[in-house]
């Protein structure tokens, strides 16, 4: 295996983003509400991107202004990266708007906050997370097209963003853990599995690796660069590349740290619980933060299915990552624009419309 972490006595990680759940709970750091004069100055940025002729594909930022809402995204992006790791904008009123006006606004505002990465082979730079009858597992397995509950995972991007358009009839609820305060636990009770956390493991491209190249990539859970904490942790691709003919299966000791993860995930202390409302915007950053999604039944309707918009985004503002994220970011330098799958063609698609 490659990229090893170079071994030294592990140490707490410390900062805001290590937190239990009664004390995110319990706080509205990591809230914003929009105000009535905010809600108004997004709806007149996206008139203005209209009349200045601009779509989708080629609206700046420039061209969608915030002059006031825009010092409420850079709170965020700083909480993203130096505070909480997680952040959740409320009270876009969706009901004022069609689907593609709010596909608009959204991008409107992700433009502000850095730059959207694809989420597929497809080139799906904004994707729709909605139940189109994908299985639950398997080397292909992309839960966003799915019903059924998630484990915990980060996303394959610096920054996650969810836009609820529509809450599911019953279920869907969203938990968030730090993955910080994770690692805390292993040191505290287990240092022998923290440190195979640390060396890499084989990793799944889950199909979207580009044709002719590898299936798989090696790297860590866990990582330590310049005394900042990043972490990665997504069982289901680890799993996908376990049952590869062609590698190495898991030792025992592996599979038990992951085993570990998924057992102090699972502590309710450990978690920040909330259910989607129309109109809210969560950011989670993914080097930082672990989330699940319950399994959820829609309604009959069409039009009241469960619907959330995301962007997977590379923030100007992020960290330099390990070499030991080399293997799938690529760029790990301070800033980059990294992280996505990369698309296996030249179209950028802004909906997905079925799974990848």
């Amino acid at each position: 295996m490659s990229a090893v972490e170079q071994h030294t006595e592990r140490e707490l990680v410390t900062g805001p983003s290590v937190w239990m759940g009664e004390e995110a709970q319990n706080s509205d750091g990591w809230v914003h509400r929009f105000t009535d004069d905010e809600v108004a100055e997004i709806d007149a940025a996206y008139r203005q991107a209209l009349d200045s002729g601009a779509s989708l594909a080629t609206v700046t930022r420039a061209q969608f202004p915030l002059p006031t809402v825009g010092d409420v995204l850079a709170r965020v992006e700083d909480e993203l990266e130096n505070g909480w790791g997680l952040f959740l904008l409320r009270g876009i009123p969706v009901e004022r708007y069609t689907k593609d006006d709010l596909r608009f606004i959204y991008w409107g505002l992700g433009l502000h906050l850095g730059t959207a990465v694809s989420q597929s082979k497809r080139g799906d730079v904004l994707g729709d997370v909605r139940d189109l009858g994908t299985g639950l597992d398997g080397p292909k397995f992309r839960g966003y097209t799915s019903a059924g509950e998630l484990t915990y995972h980060a996303d394959a991007a610096d920054v996650t963003g969810l836009f609820c358009i529509q809450p599911a009839k019953e279920g869907g609820l969203s938990r968030i853990v730090s993955t910080g305060a994770v690692h805390n636990e292993i040191l505290r009770t287990r240092p022998d599995l923290l440190e195979v956390l640390y060396q890499p493991y084989y990793w799944s491209f889950q199909g979207n690796e580009l044709p002719g190249t590898p299936p798989h990539y090696e790297q860590p859970i866990f990582t330590m660069h310049d005394g900042r904490f990043a972490a990665r942790y997504t069982r289901t691709h680890i799993r996908s590349a376990d049952e590869m003919d062609h590698l190495p299966g898991m030792t025992d000791r592996q599979r038990e740290a992951l085993d570990l993860i998924d057992e102090i995930c699972a502590r309710p202390e450990f978690q920040l619980t909330m259910m989607f409302q129309p109109g809210d915007v969560q950011f989670l950053n993914n080097h930082l933060m672990l989330h699940m999604r319950t399994a959820f039944e829609d309604h009959a309707e069409p039009e009241r299915r469960r619907h959330l918009m995301r962007l997977w985004l590379a923030p100007r503002n992020s960290r330099e990552l390990s070499p030991g994220f080399a293997p799938f970011y690529g760029d790990t330098a301070a800033g980059a624009v990294r992280g996505g799958h990369p698309a296996h063609g030249d179209e950028v698609v802004f909906e997905t419309n079925g799974p990848s």
